[in-house]
């Protein structure tokens, strides 16, 4: 786990991230609560599960191009 406060979003090495507005939304409507954890009364991101979300979509995206290229290729 590797967490960072939300509160100190967004960090200048990381444009990635989502702002802080949507990170309290998410939590507010429970989206994605491996990502967003509250310990006390502060919210934090884990910077682990975003990278993670983030190879799952792009592997997806990879998976999805394949099969578009294949049935191009077979038409």
């Amino acid at each position: 786990m590797n967490l960072i406060p939300v509160k100190s979003l967004p960090l200048p090495n990381r444009e990635d991230l989502p702002a802080k507005n949507t990170c309290y939304k998410w939590h507010s409507i429970k989206k994605h609560p491996a990502l967003l954890l509250k310990v006390g009364s502060k919210l934090f991101l884990d910077l682990k599960e975003w990278d993670r979300m983030a190879e799952g979509v792009r592997d997806q995206q990879v998976k999805e191009a394949k099969r578009i290229k294949a049935g191009l290729c077979n038409a």
